[in-house]
């Protein structure tokens, strides 16, 4: 008996150099009875032309082709087209293992989840780095995985290393014009799930690139970053109060990072610094309250970076 469609959802954009590798390792998976949907987000690059010459080569692929509207809205126009019962994403100068989608597809069915998340590499320079360690078949219920969101070491709001069940996307878009749009995403899944199964086994490599969205930082995408995560903070905090001290710790993290950022960039916006600065005062306030516990979930740099931020009285 044929096994179920999956959808897989791949947006290209000026990736020129990477998207065979890409294209050619999903092309190879073991799981044959593929949809794979190639959105060519209106790449000024040769791009769309590899794109139209795969379909040629094999009838799994289609193409679509369409003004360029980010990330999150070719991800939206792939969900509208796919058929498949489950839904997986690969990004377009990434590439996967020959048996990612088969081993994510028999986890999944096999311990009658939602949702199957597979390890990764990280690929620096030729090099490929495994950030979390094989610990074999993890199962989590939806607390447990959300708290690991939260907690962002073992597990990631990445969307590319995920098997969905298709009707977990019914009411959910990616927020078109952000950058981190999995951050505004992945939980609001995740939280429709009531089982959910991690694999230890790395299937998939994550290239980084000089060029890539989370390697150019701006006035845009350090707001979109802290905006994503104080919207998802305010909903958790109704919510989920068991999450608290995991919610608080996030929003705390992201302080840390998104000040980082914020000062490797120059001539500052009055807009782009009051924006920061009623974000540093949301997390002072929250420190306030929580401060303690909070700490408990920080390495020793980090709570040196943190008491930094916080004597500081000109924040930028």
């Amino acid at each position: 008996m044929e096994k179920p469609l999956i959808s897989i959802i791949i947006p290209v954009y000026k990736v020129e150099k990477y998207l065979e590798k890409c294209i050619k390792s999903v092309l190879d998976q073991t799981y044959k009875n593929l949809q794979i949907i190639l959105v060519d987000d209106g790449s000024p690059d040769n791009c769309g032309n590899i794109c139209d010459n795969y379909a040629k080569i094999d009838n799994r692929i289609e193409v679509i082709h369409k003004e360029n509207g980010g990330l999150s809205d070719a991800r939206n126009v792939g969900l509208k087209k796919a058929r498949g019962k489950y839904i997986g994403f690969v990004d377009s100068d990434d590439y996967v293992s020959n048996e990612m989608f088969e081993n994510m597809y028999n986890t999944l069915v096999n311990n009658n989840a939602d949702v199957s998340i597979c390890n990764f590499y990280t690929v620096i320079d030729n090099k490929n780095i495994i950030k979390n360690a094989d610990n074999g078949i993890e199962i989590y219920n939806k607390l447990e995985i959300l708290k690991e969101i939260l907690l962002d070491k073992k597990i990631q709001s990445y969307a590319w290393n995920k098997l969905y069940k298709r009707e977990l996307f019914e009411d959910i878009e990616y927020p078109i014009g952000k950058k981190y749009e999995d951050i505004g995403t992945t939980f609001y899944i995740l939280e429709k799930c009531n089982k959910i199964v991690v694999s230890g086994s790395p299937e998939y490599y994550y290239l980084t690139r000089g060029d890539s969205i989370v390697n150019n930082n701006t006035e845009g995408t350090v707001i979109d970053y802290i905006s994503l995560i104080s919207d998802r903070y305010d909903y958790i905090d109704k919510k989920y109060k068991e999450l608290k001290k995991y919610n608080d710790y996030y929003i705390t993290k992201t302080l840390i990072t998104a000040f980082t950022d914020a000062h490797y960039l120059k001539n500052n916006s009055e807009d782009f610094i009051k924006i920061l600065n009623d974000f540093f005062n949301k997390v002072k306030e929250i420190l306030k309250n929580n401060e303690e516990d909070i700490l408990t979930l920080f390495n020793d740099e980090q709570k040196m970076q943190l008491d930094m931020l916080l004597k500081e009285t000109n924040i930028l």
